[in-house]
């Protein structure tokens, strides 16, 4: 694992360099819709938060369709596995609304259905999990909202690849801080801290929580006085973020500062996208070492596969 870690700028590059047919008619789409679940779904919520888009993005994880989805629809369907019941029946809805459909999947039923519909299709390398695809994923989605003229905005992976080994050496240090306490994690960037709860749950086999900032200031803050030293305040932040978050964090700090543990990470690069996956992937070496503190194997996922299974009998 540790390894398509590490390979994350590499597999982002392989994802741009992709090809695929797309119809003309897709350039008038007035709004987008990602359709996924778990990680296939977080490349949408990544570009939604981190990319100057021409028409709104919505990430859906359900098993229907945004009601306004129909032909001035772009509805792009991600599945890893290809199998995922979810997103194959957003697909079928889509069909029939007649949504302007590109899929992408390592194979599965999404690639048959594709296929039979003559959809086009942007089939992902296997071999990985599923939270492993996160870079293909992503940048093949990067590349067809550029295709289609949607974003302007380049790209480039300066400072993850300048800082490749001081990120991972800081990543072990990190989660030696945090085995021992309960994590919540803050972002201003709700992709962020949620994709941290993913790998912390997925590879640590961590109890975690992830707050969006400055929502959780209106509600969740007033419990806030219940923490105590069993827990962990994350805040992870962008170099560049606005004056009022900064004030907000710092306001939010002094409230708990004899409370809970408060540990900080900010994202680096030029671009807001780039300060984005500087803490995703920071976020993928933590999980992984955490881990190793924590002497379980961060590939496997055993009440998944058994809550898939229960699924099945009772269906």
């Amino acid at each position: 694992m540790i390894e398509n870690v590490r390979n994350f700028p590499t597999f982002f590059k392989k994802g741009l360099s992709i090809k695929i047919k797309i119809p003309k008619s897709y350039k008038k789409a007035k709004n987008i819709v990602v359709a996924g679940m778990g990680g296939s779904a977080i490349p949408g919520q990544i570009l939604k938060e981190g990319l100057a888009l021409k028409v709104p993005l919505e990430v859906s994880r359900s098993y229907t369709l945004p009601s306004y989805a129909n032909k001035d629809t772009l509805l792009v369907c991600i599945s890893y596995s290809g199998n995922t019941q979810e997103t194959l029946d957003q697909f079928g809805q889509g069909i029939k609304r007649k949504c302007k459909i590109i899929a992408m999947a390592s194979g599965g039923e999404l690639k048959t259905k594709a296929k039979k519909f003559k959809t086009p299709f942007i089939e992902i390398p296997t071999g990985f999990l599923p939270r492993e695809s996160l870079p293909y994923l992503l940048s093949s989605l990067i590349k067809i909202l550029k295709s289609l003229g949607f974003t302007k905005e380049s790209f480039k992976f300066r400072i993850l690849e300048k800082e490749k080994d001081k990120l991972e050496k800081e990543a072990g240090v990190f989660a030696k801080k945090i085995k021992s306490f309960f994590p919540i994690i803050c972002s201003e960037y709700p992709s962020v801290s949620f994709r941290w709860e993913c790998l912390l749950s997925e590879n640590s086999k961590k109890l975690s929580e992830s707050k969006s900032l400055p929502e959780l200031a209106h509600h969740q803050i007033e419990s806030w006085k219940r923490l105590n030293k069993k827990y962990c305040v994350i805040f992870l932040r962008d170099k560049k973020e606005m004056k009022e978050m900064r004030v907000l964090i710092k306001g939010i700090k002094k409230i708990i500062k004899n409370k809970a543990r408060i540990l900080e990470v900010y994202g680096k690069g030029e671009t807001k996208l780039e300060r984005i996956l500087y803490l995703i992937w920071f976020g993928g070496f933590v999980s992984y070492f955490l881990a190793k503190e924590n002497k379980v194997n961060p590939r496997l996922t055993k009440y998944l596969e058994a809550l898939k299974d229960e699924i099945k009998k009772i269906s």
